[in-house]
């Protein structure tokens, strides 16, 4: 059964990493890193203005409710624990 192409590349790369020494291996590995970090940042450049906007009023919302429900609770759980 031939190798699933992941698995090749998996092995290839592999292979190659454990010929370099340490510090080109973390070399490799912050490159990494930063493609994964490009690719979240490409992910989220790629919703539309009305996707952002919406997301951003939601999170203006969740805020300000979360403010006014926590606003009182210190007192409240003051009052739980004097009884």
């Amino acid at each position: 059964m031939p190798e699933k192409p992941t698995a090749t590349i998996h092995r290839q790369l592999l292979e190659i990493l454990s010929q370099l020494p340490k510090s080109s291996q973390e070399e490799v590995l912050d490159f990494a890193i930063s493609l994964q970090k490009k690719k979240l940042t490409q992910h989220w450049d790629a919703i539309s203005d009305v996707d952002a906007a919406l997301k951003t009023e939601f999170a203006n919302e969740d805020l300000a409710f979360a403010e006014s429900v926590l606003t009182d609770y210190l007192s409240q759980l003051q009052q739980e624990d004097a009884i």
